[in-house]
Order: structure tokens, then sequence, then C-alpha cells
């Protein structure tokens, strides 16, 4: 195997892995941050109180409703 020939290969195997390193870091950014958007919606759930309503606009323009628990009947604590 000449020179020429093993560097071709070397920078070849160089270029794809550095693209596959860039796909993986991509990918695992667009995790991270679903990841932390989905945290921030589970904290501002927890926070309502029962029998409400949280309806969230995603920028997909997709909509999330989450109702949280029935009321409670009568207003005050059951025993």
């Amino acid at each position: 195997m000449d020179t020429a020939m093993a560097a071709t290969l070397i920078a070849g195997l160089a270029t794809g892995t550095g693209r596959l390193l860039i796909v993986w870091l991509r990918e695992r950014a667009a995790v991270q941050r679903m990841r932390v958007s989905e945290q921030g919606l589970c904290n501002r759930v927890l926070g309502l109180p029962a029998g409400s309503r949280f309806r969230e606009r995603r920028a997909d323009r997709r909509e999330i409703v989450i109702e949280v628990g029935p009321r409670p009947e009568g207003g005050g604590t059951h025993e």
C-alpha cells in the first residue's frame, strides 16, 4: 500500500467519523432540549390545583392539553 492510498484511506475514515460525530451530537442535543422542555411542562402542571386544565402550544404547532384530576366534591377533604 503506497503512501497516497494510505493517506486517502485515513482521510476518508476521519471524515466519516467526523460526520458521524456531528450527527450524534445534534441528535443528543435535540433529546436534551426535549427533556428540558418536558421537565418544564411537568413542573408547571404540578403547581396546578385539581380540576385545572392546562393548554400549551409547542413550536411545531402541536397543542398539548392536560387536565389535572377531578375537583373534590364538596370542596373539603374526604375522610
